[in-house]
C-alpha cells in the first residue's frame, strides 16, 4: 500500500482499498469543505464527529481506524494526535486529526472534485451581476467563496449586496447580519473586515457595541481584580473584600482593546450604592489611580492568554498571587487535570504574557506538569486560611 511521495503529487494513486463507501472518503471531503470556508482542516474524533467509529454493530470500527492511520503513516496527508485514553476507552477517543493542505491536490485527484467546484462557479457568476452594489465593486469577495447554512452561492453574494441598502441607517453588527442574512445575528461576526472591505464609507455607520463587564465596588478603590470565571466572583464579591473591586471579565470580554474608552464599556454593579462615579474615573484615566491591578483565572495556557491580553489595557496588570498559589500548589501535587482531558478546546501556549511571575513561575509549571487547575477548585476558606489578610 506504500506510493512513494517523491513524484508528482497528482500522480499518486488512491490505496488499493479507496472506496466511496469508507469513512475517509467522507473525512477527506469534510476537510476540504473547512478548507474552502477558510478554516484549518480539523476533526476531533467524538461519536457526534465520526459516528461510524462507534457503530460497533454495523462497522468494523478497526478497520476504519486503520485505514485513517494509513492515510496518516503511508501518505502523510493526516497529523494524528491521539489523546490519552483509559482501558475503557476506544484508542482514537478525543484524537486530534489535521489535514495538510499540501496534500489538496492530490485529495482533489481521489476524490474526484476539481477546485473550481460548482459553488464557486455560481459565486462568481452572481457577483459578476451585483458588482454595482458594492463600493470596491465586489472584488473583496472575488476569492473569498464565504458559505453559509442554507443557503445557495446566489444567495450569500446577494446578501452581501444588500448590506449598503440596510447601512443607510447606523446600526451594529448584529442587527445587520440578522437583516441580511436569514435572520442570522451572528454570522457576520467573523467578517466584519470583509463587509468594511465592501463598503468603506458605509461601514462607518456600524455601531460598536460596549463591552459589558459585572463590577463589586471594593472600599476604598485600591485594587482592581479582574475574575475570569462567574461562581470565582460571585464568591470574591459576596466575600466583600477590603480594598478590592472585583471585575467578571467573562474570557476576553474585558481585553477589548476599546474597554478603557469613554462610551465603549458598560457597568452593572452588584452594588449600585458605591462610589459609582469615583470607579468610572478611575477606569478611564490614562494614568489609572488604583494601586494594583491584577488577574486571576484558570491555572492553564487560555488563562495565561487572557492576562496576557488584558495587559493590552491594563499595562500594569500582574497576576493575582492569593488566588494562584493554591492552584499552584494543587498543580504541583498531581491534583490538576491533563491538557488532553478531552473536555477543553486545545490551548495554544501564549509563550510570554509580560506579567514576571506568570512568566517565571506559572506558564513553567504548566509546561512542566502537563496540566491545569481551574480556578473553582479554590474555596474563599482556603484562600483566607492561606492568607490571613489578603494583601490588596
Amino acid at each position: 500500500m506504500t506510493h512513494s511521495t517523491s513524484a508528482n503529487p497528482k500522480k499518486i494513486g488512491p490505496p488499493v482499498w479507496w472506496s466511496p463507501e469508507l469513512l475517509p472518503w467522507r473525512l477527506l471531503h469534510r476537510f476540504l469543505d473547512q478548507l474552502e470556508a477558510g478554516h484549518r482542516p480539523y476533526i476531533k474524533v467524538t461519536p457526534k464527529s465520526v459516528p461510524e467509529l462507534y457503530d460497533f454493530q454495523a462497522q468494523d470500527v478497526e478497520f476504519l481506524w486503520a485505514l485513517l492511520d494509513d492515510l496518516d503513516r503511508q501518505y502523510h496527508m493526516l497529523t494524528i494526535k491521539r489523546a490519552r485514553v483509559t482501558s475503557q476507552q476506544e484508542p482514537y477517543d478525543n484524537a486530534q486529526i489535521y489535514f495538510l493542505p499540501d496534500k489538496e491536490p492530490i485529495v482533489r485527484e481521489w476524490l474526484k472534485r476539481p477546485a473550481l467546484d460548482p459553488y464557486a462557479i455560481t459565486w462568481a457568476h452572481e457577483l459578476q451581476r451585483v458588482a454595482d452594489k458594492f463600493e470596491d465593486a465586489g472584488n473583496a469577495l472575488v476569492n473569498r467563496h464565504v458559505r453559509a447554512k442554507g443557503m445557495s452561492a446566489a444567495q450569500v453574494v446577494r446578501a452581501f449586496a444588500r448590506i449598503g441598502d440596510e447601512l443607510q441607517q447606523p446600526m451594529s453588527l448584529r442587527a445587520l447580519s440578522a437583516r441580511c442574512f436569514a435572520g442570522d445575528s451572528k454570522f457576520l461576526e467573523p467578517h466584519e473586515s470583509l463587509v468594511r472591505a465592501l463598503y468603506p464609507t458605509l461601514s462607518q455607520r456600524l455601531q460598536l457595541r460596549p463591552v459589558m463587564l459585572v463590577v463589586h465596588l471594593g472600599q476604598p478603590l485600591t485594587h482592581l481584580l479582574f475574575v475570569e470565571n462567574q461562581d470565582t466572583f460571585l464568591m470574591l464579591a459576596h466575600a466583600n473584600l477590603p480594598g478590592i473591586t472585583v471585575v467578571y471579565s467573562a474570557g476576553f470580554r474585558g481585553s477589548a482593546a476599546r474597554v478603557r474608552e469613554p462610551g465603549r464599556a458598560v457597568f452593572s454593579f452588584l452594588n449600585p450604592n458605591g462610589d459609582i462615579a469615583e470607579f468610572k474615573q478611575a477606569w478611564f484615566d490614562e494614568q489609572p489611580r488604583w494601586l494594583h491591578v491584577s488577574f486571576w483565572g484558570d491555572l492553564d495556557y487560555a488563562g495565561m492568554a487572557i492576562l496576557k491580553a488584558l495587559r493590552q489595557s491594563f499595562t500594569q496588570l500582574q497576576a493575582w498571587r492569593p488566588g494562584y498559589e493554591p492552584l499552584l500548589q494543587r498543580l504541583n501535587s498531581g491534583l490538576g487535570h491533563a491538557q488532553a482531558s478531552g473536555v477543553k478546546s486545545p490551548q495554544s501556549d501564549p509563550d510570554i504574557t509580560g506579567c514576571e511571575y506568570a512568566d517565571t513561575v506559572l506558564l513553567p509549571a504548566i509546561r512542566r506538569e502537563q496540566g491545569y487547575v481551574d480556578q473553582e477548585a479554590i474555596t474563599l476558606h482556603e484562600l483566607l486560611s492561606d492568607q490571613q489578610n489578603i494583601p490588596i
